[in-house]
């Protein structure tokens, strides 16, 4: 046994509590007794939900046997029934799922059998002959569709592209779907297309985490120069991915734990490993887990379309096993345990047994069959910690640093609009391109539960759209993002750009129209580690607007589970708690400009409102899937539906927030921070940061350049932040939605 057994321990107790809750998801099947499935039994999703559920009373029955409130006998059961109805209801059966229709046979069919093959490994000593030919007709069967008719939606083959638009942005499904070619090639080596799936393996595999510069790469790899397997490129030059059309470090997780899932299966199996199935997972890597807070759960940078602290989540155990077995990392065993933490946590708080019974109530009255598949991505996740345990190298010696200074960063992806500074004291990030529209970070690194992305640090301006009930609406998304130039420097960032407010609206009956109002949005992390601050403008068009939210800043506080539904907020009048959930949603004034929460996280309002203001709810929020109680602090703030003049300012503020503060140096921030008086359209800020440097930003607001009046600043001796000095008497020119910094000597 290797240096993983307390984490294989912790799973398996998890499990077995959790396998109790899923009796109550159990289904025999009618006139089949020996099958039967967790959760619908439905297509798509419900077959991969079932699958992971195998492999989760797999380890349980083998590995966790012997374990308290493990019964090993009905786990292995459990496991047989559920394989079997899986084998018998593909296309290639004799049974259909619990909706009538066979699975199998698609671009995604492939992930739920990859993540189920490790319980199927652990269940060979218990299958009969029967089972192991089954096996075998669904594995050549989905590696002879992928050899012949590979198609994702409408593009036919190996499809690689950056941007998801192309609807080529692959990497995904190319890693799994490589992994089932070459796990069918090695298995069955027998069979006539065994040479076929292997190569058809390698061009899927080359094509899931690539670059560019791949193109014209002679470095080879199972036998060829990478250049001759190379599609296109899936990832940007610095490992931002596009996936769904946002910057998703959730599926850069995805493709590593693939990886990692065939690593450690092809281990187990004493089989051979392709090259190319490690293709840039080292450098990926190296970005990736920059983007996991020292608590384990992942940075989400770029927002996330599915529910909080789930489905992606999960995949970071297999990642940081296959990290430490085969990447070299260091701290995997560390955040493996923190993960763990997380997880038993939201275990305990439910009190069933289940991963998210509490949080996702509704869901599992309003969809079930979603709601039983996270469930089954949480058992997937603890399955791999028991079935990997055992085969991932000892863990390696932690380094004399922390694991914060091994990851403190600037790193920045320009083309895709996503910038990041990570140090010891603040986690600061910006996404032009996050789900939903722009979100920023400025939180501790080491306290997941104050992130939530959705809108943060760039608020919201929404207009009316009411479409006719019966025709629906031709578009959900009325916003249009004109990203700006993200800039780094050393300690920091700083970008600015534009997201245009109100596109394609429609009022029932007969009116359509795109507002069209301007947003214009900066964000700059100083390099004291730990002050962000930003800009906001705002203003309607030359038409009369009937605008129903404004949220100027919208700093997102998590209220939830994982700080147990309790925030304190400190002002200039003093501290009150916040329990959630609120008796009432509710607009709370906080008569101040400054708070802390918690006495970490500190935001102050410099110019434009009156007061914070503190927007509550009685209902989550955070998501297309509400599941977090989130409280948002907004400087300058509109809830109710108001018919405005042509060329209204809905905003016009500026502020800044500040990671690991307390209310005094909350307090000290805001006496620090000034507006300067520059002529419109440019906006400036100075900022006593707790460098104790001060540092003047500006912004031009306007839709054209526009020169600096350097003379309104007076005797200050400036240097931009190349310390070079900036001459007062020469105007500087600002393009339009740009943001520079300067230092005051």
């Amino acid at each position: 046994m290797s240096g993983w057994s307390t984490h294989r321990d912790r799973a398996v107790t998890c499990l077995a509590r959790w396998a109790d809750w899923a009796e109550g998801h159990w289904y025999t099947i009618p006139g089949r007794a020996e099958l039967g499935c967790f959760g619908t039994g439905f297509n798509n999703w419900g077959v991969q939900t079932n699958q992971k559920y195998t492999a989760a009373m797999a380890g349980l029955a083998t590995l966790g046997r012997g374990a308290p409130r493990v019964e090993a006998q009905r786990c292995l059961s459990r496991a047989l029934a559920s394989l079997r109805f899986s084998l018998a209801s593909h296309v290639s059966g004799d049974h259909t799922c619990t909706d009538g229709t066979k699975w199998g046979c698609t671009w995604i069919s492939a992930l739920g059998i990859e993540r189920m093959m490790h319980g199927v490994q652990l269940l060979e000593p218990h299958l009969q002959d029967a089972d192991r030919d089954a096996l075998r007709r669904v594995l050549t069967h989905e590696a002879d569709w992928l050899l012949r008719h590979y198609q994702r939606g409408p593009h036919v083959g190996v499809q690689a592209d950056k941007w998801a638009h192309t609807g080529k942005n692959d990497p995904e499904s190319n890693l799994w779907n490589g992994a089932l070619l070459w796990r069918a090639a090695v298995m069955y080596p027998d069979h006539v297309e065994a040479p076929a799936w292997r190569e058809r393996a390698l061009s899927f595999m080359a094509n899931g985490v690539s670059l560019d510069t791949d193109a014209t790469d002679d470095t080879i790899y199972d036998g060829r120069p990478l250049r001759e397997r190379h599609i296109g490129a899936s990832f940007f030059p610095n490992f931002a991915l596009d996936h769904h059309g946002y910057f998703n470090v959730g599926y850069m997780t995805i493709c590593v734990s693939n990886a990692g899932i065939l690593h450690f299966d092809l281990k187990r199996a004493g089989l051979p490993a392709p090259q190319l199935l490690h293709l840039h997972q080292r450098d990926l890597w190296q970005v990736l887990r920059r983007m996991i807070f020292s608590d384990g759960r992942l940075a989400r940078l770029g927002g996330d379309s599915r529910v909080r602290y789930a489905y992606c989540q999960e995949y970071v155990a297999p990642s940081l096993l296959y990290a430490a077995d085969h990447l070299g990392e260091p701290y995997a065993a560390d955040l493996l345990s923190k993960q763990l933490s997380l997880v038993e946590h939201e275990h305990h708080a439910n009190g069933d047994g289940s991963a998210f019974g509490r949080r996702l109530a509704t869901l599992q009255q309003t969809n079930p069959y979603y709601a039983v598949r996270l469930e089954g991505d949480r058992a997937s996740m603890l399955s791999m910690i028991v079935a990997y345990a055992d085969l991932a190298d000892a863990q390696s010696p932690v380094e004399a640093r922390t694991f914060e200074a091994s990851v403190e960063v600037i790193w920045s992806e320009p083309d895709h609009g996503a910038v990041l500074h990570r140090c010891a004291t603040r986690l600061a990030s910006f996404s032009w391109r996050a789900f939903g529209g722009p979100a920023g970070l400025c939180v501790p690194p080491d306290q997941s539960d104050l992130a939530e992305w959705e809108q943060n640090l760039v608020g919201a301006v929404e207009f009316t759209h009411a479409p006719h009930p019966m025709w629906g609406s031709k578009k959900t998304s009325h916003r249009r993002v004109l990203p700006g130039k993200v800039e780094t420097f050393d300690g920091g960032f700083a970008t600015g750009g534009v997201v245009v407010e109100g596109e394609q609206l429609e009022l029932a009956e007969g009116w359509s129209e795109s507002v069209s109002a301007r947003h214009v949005i900066a964000a700059v992390a100083l390099p004291d580690g730990h002050t962000y601050v930003g800009f906001q403008f705002c203003q309607t068009p030359a038409m009369r607007t009937v605008v129903t939210t404004v949220k100027g800043l919208q700093l997102n506080i998590p209220n939830d589970v994982y700080n147990a539904f309790r925030r304190r907020i400190h002002t200039q009048a003093g501290a009150v708690d916040f329990t959630s959930p609120p008796a009432a949603s509710e607009t709370i004034n906080l008569q101040s400009r400054r708070a802390n929460i918690d006495g970490i996280l500190g935001v102050v309002g410099v110019y434009g409102a009156p007061s914070l203001v503190l927007s509550r709810s009685v209902t989550r929020r955070g998501g297309l899937v509400p599941n977090l109680f989130v409280d948002e602090i907004c400087f300058g703030h509109q809830s109710e539906t108001t018919l405005g003049a042509p060329q209204t300012v809905l905003l016009d503020v500026g502020w800044l927030t500040a990671s690991n503060v307390n209310a005094v140096q909350t307090q000290k921030m805001q006496l620090g921070a000034k507006q300067i008086a520059l002529p419109h359209p440019l906006r400036a800020m100075t900022v006593r940061a707790m460098d104790d440097q001060t540092y003047v930003i500006v912004m031009n607001t306007g839709a054209s350049p526009q020169d600096v009046a350097w003379s309104t600043l007076g005797t200050a001796r400036l240097t931009d932040m190349q310390g070079r000095p900036v001459q007062i008497h020469v105007p500087l020119k600002l393009d339009s939605a740009e943001v520079r910094v300067f230092r005051v000597q």
